[in-house]
């Protein structure tokens, strides 16, 4: 809804900068005919054509504030000693030994998670790959899954 309106305002605001009630373009004239169009700019100055531009921008600029600009949770994606095993990609658990590949590819295959034990559970993970988890059990956390990071949780595009 909001960025709906967002949208509206913009447009508003560019219209009325060209409609020709404004005071900067009412020195514009206009010639129809049949073939051809023409327009001459006699009297518009460029202060109030920016001065229109600047008051559409004033409207439109409150309602792209509230936009929601990062993720919260990037630290758990691989910057922290703390990893989230809903959103990382499985890239980040190259920094522990024993878990990438093959401990990796089932925490993102089998995902998402509520909790630790609910990862030990659903996981698929043979009793040595268990080990290598609950030795890094303080490292993981599952927090709430966001659609932007699951989406390339296997692949990120990032090649050497």
């Amino acid at each position: 809804m909001l960025t709906k309106s967002a949208i509206a305002a913009a447009l508003l605001g560019c219209a009325s900068a060209f409609s020709p009630a404004t005071p900067a373009l009412s020195g514009l004239t206009h010639r129809a005919s049949a073939c051809s169009m023409t327009m001459q700019a006699d009297g518009v100055s460029r202060r109030d054509f920016f001065a229109a531009a600047a008051v559409g921008a004033a409207v439109v600029a409150p309602q792209v504030a509230f936009a929601d600009v990062e993720y919260p949770n990037v630290p758990f994606l691989g910057g922290s000693d703390v990893v989230d095993v809903n959103n990382a990609n499985i890239r980040v658990y190259t920094r522990f030994p024993g878990m990438y590949p093959a401990v990796a590819t089932k925490i993102v295959r089998y995902g998402p998670y509520t909790s630790f034990n609910d990862m030990l559970e659903k996981g698929k993970f043979t009793p040595p790959e268990k080990d290598i988890l609950i030795k890094y059990k303080d490292n993981l956390t599952a927090l709430e899954p966001a659609p932007e990071y699951q989406i390339d949780n296997i692949n990120n595009g990032l090649y050497r």
